[in-house]
């Protein structure tokens, strides 16, 4: 009798590992931070508000996209970090555009639209680009360094910092947002 129970939880036992195997735990919220290397924002940090105009002149406020997960990051056409992480950024925008996330990049560049512009258009990029060539969005969101990307919830709070470039293409990051847009 002790025999055939030893042997019944030595089979529950193999079986819990071959379920875990198969299926593994979803990663948490910090978990994908850390594997990301995203600098978690706790306290529940009201992203800064701000007006700017995107590539055609149109005025575009960060409160506008209140219930989506933003994507902001600042960048410049002379840099070279930045436009490493770009095709990775197109692919993030193209696979979630259709869902409560949208990836808006600020440029930094002293030039303006023209250069920013022919940039984005040889590069065929689509997601969202404002233009703050004066450099006032750096100072409201305490950006030290491009490329510099900050994640916002739907509820306009910083939840995370990244500060250089990224695989913003990875399966981390996929989870990452899934997880947020689910919140």
């Amino acid at each position: 009798m002790m025999e055939g129970k030893i042997f019944f939880y030595f089979l529950l036992v193999i079986l819990l590992l071959l379920v875990n195997l198969h299926f593994p735990a979803e990663a948490g919220e910090d978990d994908l931070f850390s594997k990301i290397k995203i600098i978690p924002i706790k306290g529940y940090r009201k992203a800064p508000d701000f007006s700017l105009k995107d590539l055609n002149g149109k005025k575009v406020e960060l409160r506008q996209f209140r219930g989506k997960i933003v994507f902001l990051n600042f960048w410049a056409t002379w840099c070279s970090p930045c436009k490493e992480e770009m095709p990775s950024m197109e692919v993030l925008h193209q696979q979630f555009k259709e869902k409560k996330f949208i990836l808006i990049t600020v440029s930094v560049d002293y030039e303006g639209q023209k250069t920013v512009k022919a940039f984005i258009h040889k590069n065929q990029y689509t997601f969202s680009v404002l233009l703050d060539p004066d450099g006032e969005t750096l100072d409201l969101f305490e950006v030290k360094g491009i490329p510099t990307t900050y994640l916002i919830d739907k509820k306009g709070r910083t939840v995370g910092k990244a500060i250089g470039p990224r695989d913003w293409s990875s399966q981390e990051v996929v989870s990452l947002i899934n997880l947020l847009i689910e919140k």
